[in-house]
């Protein structure tokens, strides 16, 4: 086995990356670990943030740049630190591990190595287990979270706290005008000015408009009109709010 390798990390959530975050750095330790006792270099190292399992391999930025690297460098191995960082989902991971396998490329599954390297049927049944559970991980996970926020939404409709459909509002789950309060700002502020032709507020094309015109800001009619949807809704509900706490503590 050619020395030179490559390691592959991949980190579903958004919420998991950064400095300050785990997944990398525990990715990072496996794989070094690992390649230091098998006398690997570690020659480049790639990176998917915020990239679900259940995506094609070949369909992954970082993975994609990895492979390109690896036909212009001469590399023939790829390391990961686990099987679920290759895929979440059995036939992705069958089906990308089949398509590498027959471009030449060994791959290395730290806690699992003889699963990918060995072409065996004991080595393809422990792969196949192992995606089997990676999947029943993400699927179970996916369930869990459907739950937390469905009675969260419950409890929130319970106080009040109701999105624009008449549902409770998740916690973290923001609408555009919160997610973009500047922009949010800058259209509130346009749809307050006349239009001298109509003598009507200026309409969500006109504030599109302007928006590119006078501050190099790409922001469609649509998503205009759903900006200051939601301001209008935002402080009906904060009226109904405040009316319920006057109402509580007389």
């Amino acid at each position: 086995m050619d020395k030179n390798v490559c390691a592959y990390y991949r980190t579903s959530s958004n919420t998991n990356v950064g400095n300050d975050k785990d997944s990398k750095k525990r990715q990072q330790h496996s794989v070094k670990t690992y390649t230091q006792s098998k006398g690997l270099n570690v020659v480049n190292e790639f990176y998917d943030k915020g990239v679900s399992g259940t995506l094609d391999v070949l369909n992954r930025p970082s993975f994609m740049e990895m492979l390109n690297y690896c036909e212009e460098n001469k590399i023939s191995t790829i390391v990961f630190e686990s099987a679920d960082r290759l895929s979440r989902d059995l036939i992705i991971m069958e089906t990308g591990f089949q398509y590498l396998t027959s471009k030449g490329y060994k791959l290395i599954s730290v806690s699992s190595p003889d699963s990918f390297i060995e072409d065996t049927p004991t080595s393809t049944m422990i792969r196949q287990v192992l995606g089997v559970i990676s999947q029943f991980e993400k699927s179970n996970l996916v369930l869990k979270l459907k739950g937390a926020r469905d009675r969260k939404s419950k409890l929130n409709k319970s106080k009040g706290i109701i999105d624009r459909n008449g549902n409770g509002k998740c916690a973290g789950k923001k609408r555009l005008s919160e997610k973009h309060p500047v922009l949010s700002k800058m259209v509130v502020n346009y749809r307050k000015m006349i239009d001298t032709k109509t003598h009507q507020p200026l309409s969500y094309r006109t504030i599109s408009r302007r928006l590119k015109e006078e501050d190099n800001l790409v922001v469609s009619h649509n998503t205009v009109h759903r900006i200051l949807d939601d301001v209008v809704f935002m402080k009906k509900e904060d009226r109904n709010r405040r009316r319920r706490k006057r109402i509580e503590t007389a």
